[in-house]
């Protein structure tokens, strides 16, 4: 039998033994040293401090967080990033880690795998001891019931959300509102959504807005914004979204309102709040590389020194900065390895921001590593911060192909830090979930921190009380709601009140005096959604319509306009002739009004000391409304009202337009008239006396437009009345304006008003060999979309092209396919034979004759010119320019070959946002634009004039969508070899 030495196996074990020791405390120091250079990299702001509370291994590519009442951090890892650029079976590397200080320093040092097996998690929000996830498709819920760190209920309460597009645009970011609905991103994506629990409820179909869920019935709606990666509520309940290029949107309308009136043509429900595109500076001091320095995707991504990568925005309200700070929102840029605060103002009924200094950010990174992208409140009032750490952040998708293998898309996957941001004299308070806010806190403990002085505090113990749904909490709340120190806490125990139905109409009524704005505001939209239980407070709600504060009485109209009762409608009116010049406003209150115009438009009348300005664009608004739905005879007795009126002529004007621009689709009820739409809204059996008082208009109008002496806005608005009357009469005038000495808004409206003639003649106007060679590019495109939108223009387009006026190639690949398409076979076959070489052609081949102008010497300067000539119509360049396609300012990082392929093959990659759709109506247009916006009743188009033409949906006769850019393809035919190498030196010269 063979003898074992014992002896040197017990060294070699203590060999082994020390060697893991040994390699361990070389890993610590390593990893001590690395997290160390990593704080040593920061540049942050003067009297603050940045304190690493976790890094790997304990967390690892951290995307959001969030703190329960215990101050547990439950993190969302998406460590599956970047998902397959082309398709592919998802990843499953995606988890929850729950993480816990067990000594309570405020640094974590205990992890527990929650939940494992997901794809790419990317938000999450605590709810009764469980939390929400989203996971695009599905939205969890996660929950341990027996208290061993791991969720052991794991079911999707929600489903639908699209998956479709990349990991980074997806539905996201769960938040709670003061209503007590869960709101969530759309990703810019959306969804059809459905739940598994309550599987007899159709579907929610949304797109490009952001949602809203129950979390007790799983209700699902469709809100306004436009959020990607990135949510927050101020404490009033006003709720901020971001995307990449746009740091700050605010949501100012939901679509419920808009939805009342079909006839509304509004549909927007966002106002930025920050600048946005080429004009959001960021100022990094890491020489990082975005996704923008390789593109393809060319047209419209920016570069170093604005924002690329707006994300996981907080409006911020924590005691552990400074008293400046509250109120401020921070946002991540991720792929610049920075976080900028901006301090938000009022603006109207929405904001404005600005950034505090110049030269520097809040906080910024040397470290190319340093992946900022969420912010969260947290205990002792701290602003925390996720780092995903990465050395590449941005999404292969975005990327060439051929630049790909270059990029090290897996360094930093086994990595990941959360940080506390502080001021530098703050003093940690050690937790003691005895005496502190708990899952075990009393009710009197819970109603205590919701008069807290501290966000993090309020928060949760609101979102304890509605979880336990406990009347014991009424009174206390009460008490709170009219004499809490902090308006904050006000607000929330009014909204609490609301959720437990016990909110009475006195404290409502008193409430709606607090001396805070913001207060008042929340009271106002509780009154409206209590009135048919208190029917007083409706005038109390009409008393409101004259509060101090436009955000209050902007909150009034929404809520009047669901209210009957003495006094609403003249509510109503004295709101618009007081705020009438916000359109926000305009929208409020016209969105109430749908069954009651005549009354309103008589109340609007009777108010005194209207603003003249506000006054004129409700009566266009309220006209177009007359005209999109009124009866014959209102309509007719509006347009004589208005006749016969005196004053102002700015409002008359804008009335007349306004009907005019409403019944011009209802051309089966007010008839036609040789003489224009304008004179069949009289109708053929009016008096002789009514025919010479609107002749008399027409007239004055005429000399409004000529007037080259007048103010601008006036003389377009008359000049866009003229295109409702006829071309014998308003030609003359519209010529004069064809000529570069016209204001440029002027001309604009000139080209649209002969359009609207519907005349052949009009067309030749347009393409006059003359006419044409002055005209501007942005005039030119103009032009070109006037004569592709109008049958009767087609012909006159044709022997412009055949004559060398216009060449085809200035004409959209989606409009010579629409052309070609025509149901009128002979203009069919010309647009075939004009078209042919273009349509038949190969562009890649072109590409690559163009590819030798690379090589060229050029100057920057003389590029300018081309850009004028060939460009400047459609899209700006260091603020010159159109607003048709996005900013060119920051593609001077763009590779000369990505430049010229998306300049000569436009079709080769088309962004969704800036995909062509064509519309006809039931009134002979046709449009073509993308989309800027739509609701339920109606869409935004932002066509080749760089207008915004709103269209309500039951006046579409058809709709689609080629998938094809608005640019023109056929370039080379207007640039040359050496003009496109002197255009791509301009581009990139960034001067």
């Amino acid at each position: 039998m063979k003898k074992y030495n014992f002896n040197q196996y017990k060294f070699s074990g203590l060999l082994l033994l020390v060697l893991v020791v040994l390699i361990a405390a070389w890993q610590s120091n390593s990893r001590s040293t690395e997290l160390k250079k990593a704080l040593d990299s920061f540049q942050i702001e003067p009297g603050m401090r940045i304190d690493l509370i976790v890094a790997e291994p304990l967390v690892i590519d951290p995307v959001a967080f969030v703190f329960d009442e215990d101050r547990q951090m439950y993190v969302v890892e998406d460590r599956g990033y970047p998902d397959p650029a082309e398709g592919g079976a998802p990843t499953r590397l995606g988890r929850i880690a729950l993480l816990k200080d067990t000594n309570g320093d405020g640094k974590y040092d205990k992890r527990t795998e929650f939940a494992t097996g997901l794809t790419y998690p990317n938000g999450i929000l605590p709810w009764k001891g469980g939390v929400f996830v989203t996971c695009s498709p599905d939205l969890y819920y996660l929950k341990d019931t027996n208290g061993d760190g791991v969720a052991d209920i794991k079911k999707v309460v929600l489903t639908g959300f699209f998956a479709t597009q990349t990991a980074q645009i997806r539905t996201s970011h769960p938040i709670l509102g003061l209503d007590g609905w869960i709101y969530v991103t759309g990703g810019l994506n959306g969804g059809n959504i459905t739940s598994p629990e309550h599987p007899d409820r159709p579907a929610v179909s949304y797109k490009s807005a952001d949602g809203r869920f129950h979390p007790e019935t799983f209700e699902f709606q469709v809100t306004g914004g436009k959020s990607q990666f990135g949510l927050t509520f101020d404490p009033y309940g006003r709720r901020f979204g971001t995307s990449n290029r746009h740091p700050v949107m605010h949501t100012v309308m939901e679509p419920w309102y808009l939805k009342r009136n079909p006839n509304l043509l509004f549909n927007e429900s966002v106002q930025n709040v920050s600048k946005t595109e080429a004009d959001a500076v960021v100022y990094p001091i890491s020489n990082a590389v975005t996704s923008a320095d390789f593109i393809p995707k060319l047209i419209g991504r920016s570069h170093a020194g604005t924002f690329t990568a707006a994300s996981g925005l907080l409006a911020f309200n924590g005691t552990a900065l400074t008293p400046a700070h509250q109120g401020n929102i921070f946002i991540c840029e991720s792929a610049q390895n920075l976080v900028q605060r901006q301090i938000v103002n009022p603006d109207g009924v929405s904001f404005r921001s600005r950034i505090p200094y110049e030269g520097r950010e809040f906080l910024s990174s040397t470290d190319e590593w340093f992946r900022p992208v969420f912010l969260q409140h947290g205990p002792e009032g701290a602003l925390y911060l996720a780092d995903m750490h990465r050395k590449v952040i941005d999404h292969p998708a975005y990327i060439p192909e051929e630049a790909r293998p270059g990029l090290d898309w897996e360094s930093g996957k086994s990595d990941g830090r959360i940080y506390r941001i502080v001021r530098k004299d703050f003093k940690e308070k050690k937790y003691d979930r005895s005496t502190g806010l708990s899952s075990r806190s009393s009710i009197e403990k819970i109603m205590s921190s919701i008069a807290s002085a501290e966000e993090w505090e309020r928060a949760t113990a609101h979102r304890l009380l509605l979880e336990r749904n406990d009347r014991a909490s009424i009174p206390s709340l009460k008490k709170i709601a009219l004499a809490a120190a902090f308006p904050e806490s006000r607000a929330r125990a009014l909204w609490l009140l609301n959720s437990l139905n016990s909110l009475d109409s006195d404290i409502i009524k008193k409430a709606m005096h607090d001396k805070v704005s913001g207060v008042r505001e929340q009271a106002v939209l509780m009154a409206g959604s209590n009135a048919e239980k208190y029917p007083e407070l409706v005038q109390s709600l009409v008393a409101a319509a004259g509060d101090e504060a436009i955000r209050v009485r902007f909150n009034s109209a929404l809520v009047l306009g669901s209210l009957e009762g003495p006094g609403v409608v003249k509510a109503l009116a004295k709101i618009a002739s007081r705020d009438g010049k916000d359109q926000w406003v305009r929208a409020a209150v016209l969105s109430g009004i749908e069954k009651r115009m005549p009354v309103f438009l008589s109340s609007l009348r009777e108010q005194q000391g209207a603003d003249p300005m506000a006054y004129a664009a409700v009566m266009k608004d309220l006209s177009r409304l007359f005209g999109n739905a009124g009866t014959v005879a209102d309509c007719r007795i509006l347009l004589q009202e208005v006749l016969s009126a005196s004053g102002d002529d700015e409002w008359r004007v804008s009335a007349i337009l306004g009907l005019a621009e409403g019944t011009n689709g209802r051309i089966k009820e007010f008839g036609t008239s040789p003489k224009g739409m304008v004179y069949a809204l009289q109708g053929t059996n009016t008096s002789s006396a009514n025919v010479q008082s609107l002749d008399n208009f027409i007239n004055r109008s005429i000399s409004l437009a000529e007037n080259e002496n007048g103010r601008t806005q006036l003389r377009v608005l008359a000049t866009a009345l003229l295109g409702y009357t006829d071309f014998d009469r308003a030609s003359k005038t519209l010529q004069k304006m064809l000529d570069l000495r016209t204001p440029p808004e002027l001309l604009l409206e000139s080209v649209s008003a002969i359009t609207r003639l519907n005349d052949p003649r009009g067309a030749a106007l347009l393409t006059g060999k003359q006419a044409w060679s002055a005209y501007t590019p942005r005039v030119k495109s103009a032009v070109i979309s006037a004569l592709v939108s109008k049958p009767v223009f087609i012909s006159e387009l044709f022997r412009a092209i055949e004559n060398g006026i216009i060449t085809s190639a200035e004409i959209s690949s989606a409009d010579r396919i629409r052309l070609m398409s025509n149901k009128d076979q002979k203009l069919s076959e010309q647009a075939k034979l004009l078209f042919k070489e273009l349509e038949g052609g190969d562009r890649m081949q072109i590409y690559q004759e163009y590819r030798q102008s690379l090589a060229l010497t050029a100057n920057v300067q003389l590029g300018k010119a081309v850009f004028q000539k060939s460009c400047s119509a459609c899209h700006t360049y260091q603020k010159e320019g159109g607003k048709v396609g996005p900013d060119l300012t920051g593609v001077k990082n763009q590779p000369a070959e990505a430049l010229l392929l998306h300049i000569l093959v436009p079709n080769y990659e088309v962004l969704p946002a800036y995909q062509s759709i064509s519309i006809s109506t039931n009134d002979g247009r046709s449009l073509s634009g993308w989309l800027v916006s739509e609701t339920e009743n109606s869409l935004t188009l932002r066509t080749t004039f760089g207008t915004d033409e709103p269209i309500l949906r039951k006046n579409i006769a058809t709709l689609s969508n080629s998938g094809l850019s608005l640019m023109p393809d056929g370039l080379e035919r207007s640039i040359s070899k050496d003009e496109m190498a002197k255009l791509i030196a301009y581009l990139k010269g960034g001067t």
